[in-house]
């Protein structure tokens, strides 16, 4: 019987010590995936066309994989993508990926979710400290300052820009993390050459109002010499902007869209960064489901450093506004 007890003790002693190591552990599984729930937040509108891409890959993994996505729009604001990141919450959902567009917004309901052993991706945006940050278990997307940097090293060598020159950067929304991220990339690479450089904010009402927007301010700047596009609305607009304006200067820039690929088909545009929002969705849910499944931690991955131009657009255009 004193034998007994001891073997007793030390399995229950195992187990502790067990348990007492698992860290961000996933609720427990049952043996069929049958009903794995994730949601997806997207900090944008629907009808986008990058975001498109991105439900397109989430929507392809879930039907691989066989479980549900359900993807929904915080159109900007803040408060509401807490309140929806709240609600998956409290739906005890398997697994939540979100973008983090703006530090420190959404920490204390991602570290809630993390704590009920709700896996959390960041994708496309992630914070600025990274996991320092903020709780999210990984991040799936482009790393922003990285392709600043590349391409304004792009637009320099092919427009010819000199010291004394001067770069419009123009994007949507200036405040947010990858608009700081992608300029301060940009930036750093124009600063070495001595050519000057100035973020104008397009905002994401609509298409006619980013090129409105930069038609007049390059009316108002004749001195600009090119333009370094930070997001895809101003990266649309900036060949008919510039033409608009008195003259088409050169231009590149980030995303992808079906005008966009056309753009640099024709010459209208040098080369644009491909972050690939369809592997942001498609990797997101993926590693969501196998996090679930049986625990494997998600893990970072760059999705974008790529340049598409004239020697290789013509694939894109195939698949521009639905997958790429």
């Amino acid at each position: 019987m004193i034998r007994n007890s001891v073997w007793v003790t030390v399995i229950v002693l195992m187990f502790v010590v067990v348990m007492a190591g698992c860290e961000q552990a996933p609720r427990s599984s049952t043996t069929s995936d049958e009903g794995y729930r994730f949601t997806l937040i997207i900090y944008g509108s629907p009808g986008n066309a990058f975001w498109t891409k991105v439900v397109a890959g989430a929507n392809e993994a879930s039907e691989k994989l066989g479980c549900s996505v359900d993807v929904q729009f915080a159109s900007g604001n803040v408060a509401k993508e807490n309140d929806l990141l709240e609600t998956a919450i409290a739906n005890k959902v398997d697994g939540v990926g979100l973008v983090l567009n703006y530090d420190d917004a959404y920490d204390a309901n991602v570290q809630r979710a993390i704590d009920q052993g709700i896996g959390v991706v960041a994708f496309n945006i992630d914070d600025t400290k990274r996991a320092k940050g903020n709780a999210r278990m990984a991040y799936i997307g482009q790393d922003m300052e990285e392709a600043g940097s590349i391409i304004a090293a792009r637009l320099v060598q092919e427009a010819g820009l000199k010291s004394g020159d001067f770069v419009l950067c123009p994007v949507e929304t200036p405040d947010a993390v990858y608009a700081i991220q992608r300029y301060a990339g940009a930036k750093r690479v124009l600063d070495s050459h001595g050519i000057g450089s100035e973020v104008l904010a397009t905002g994401t009402v609509s298409l006619e109002d980013t090129l409105n927007r930069m038609t007049q301010y390059l009316i108002g700047h004749p001195e600009t010499n090119g333009i370094c596009a930070l997001g895809q609305m101003p990266m649309e607009a900036a060949p008919q902007a510039s033409e608009d304006a008195g003259k088409l200067l050169p231009n590149a820039g980030f995303d992808i869209s079906r005008q966009i690929a056309r753009n640099i088909q024709s010459g209208r545009s040098i080369a644009t960064v491909d972050q690939q929002p369809f592997y942001q969705g498609f990797l997101t849910i993926t590693q969501l489901y196998y996090y679930r499944k049986y625990g494997l931690l998600p893990c970072d991955v760059n999705t974008g450093g790529a340049l598409v131009d004239k020697s290789n657009v013509d694939r894109v255009v195939e698949l521009a506004d639905t997958v790429r």
